[in-house]
């Protein structure tokens, strides 16, 4: 049963809060889903008129993974009712967060979504969670679920290509000997950990373990900087996907096109005697 909470602690402050708790473990006879890491799932999100299109192929693929909690934060004041029924119509254990862009960070070369995965982060470094693994997963990128079995047993940081990402249209690390050793990406300049949003994974003790995790707002060098928060070296990388020989997730991008419009709609002669009027309201909520 999905709970709306208002909690605050000295922690942090959670005004707009909605979950769907992770049910009992069985201690006698634990199933062997039960037995499995938990992968936290964070997902920056945005109103746009793919954005429901997105979340549901997502949500999808992600009802074919065993032992994950979604953590979806929207770009928004408040939570959103389309985004709130979506979340409970997977039956997907949730948290279900809002945060905004600080005034002074709406630029676009301050990059997409650093204060909605930080809210995420403020969420679980609150929580008495200590063991699992932390997966950034954007809503418009596609998976194969093969990719997250791979990330599950994470001790550090595990790393994977990424398909259709960069210049290039991949981005991978490059392996020697079974070791990471460099990346090749269309954009390095001086990012240590030239990897794309969708090409990697943390534990959480790793986490935890430092005060003060991270992200800049500035476009191309999130994923770098967080990754330098969290004090990680070039040995701590774990190399999957065959030894990043495969390619098990895409940077993606939905084609944008425009939000339905009440103008359109009220051309229709009768259209507030149809099915029109209730259709749009549900879109345009």
């Amino acid at each position: 049963m999905s709970n709306k909470l208002r909690t605050a602690s000295n922690k942090g402050e959670y005004k707009n809060l909605e979950y769907e708790p992770i049910g009992p473990v069985d201690q006698e006879e634990p199933t062997h889903e039960q037995q499995l890491p938990i992968i936290y799932i964070i997902t920056p999100t945005y109103k746009r008129a793919a954005q429901i299109a997105d979340m549901t192929r997502l949500a999808q693929t992600l009802q074919l993974v065993p032992s994950i909690h979604w953590i979806v934060v929207e770009d928004s004041e408040n939570l959103t009712q389309p985004i709130s029924n979506l979340l409970k119509r997977t039956r997907i254990p949730f948290v279900h967060l809002c945060s905004t862009k600080p005034k002074n960070k709406t630029k676009p070369t301050s990059g997409r979504g650093v204060a909605n995965r930080m809210k995420a982060i403020e969420w679980l470094r609150n929580s008495s969670i200590n063991d699992g693994v932390l997966y950034f997963a954007d809503d418009d990128n596609s998976y194969d679920v093969r990719i997250f079995e791979e990330m599950r047993w994470t001790k550090k940081v595990s790393v994977w290509p990424v398909g259709l990402a960069s210049k290039y249209s991949i981005s991978s690390p490059i392996v020697q000997d079974g070791k990471v050793i460099g990346f090749h990406d269309g954009f390095k300049r001086s990012r240590l950990f030239a990897v794309d949003m969708a090409g990697f994974a943390v534990s959480l003790s790793l986490l935890k373990k430092h005060k003060n995790p991270s992200m800049p707002y500035r476009l191309g060098y999130l994923e770098d900087g967080f990754l330098k928060s969290l004090h990680v070296k070039m040995g701590d990388l774990e190399p999957k996907a065959n030894n990043c020989t495969e390619v098990l997730v895409w940077h993606t991008k939905t084609l944008s096109k425009k939000m339905p419009s009440w103008e359109n709609v009220k051309k229709e002669n009768s259209f507030t005697q149809s099915n029109l009027k209730k259709l749009y309201y549900k879109i345009l909520d």
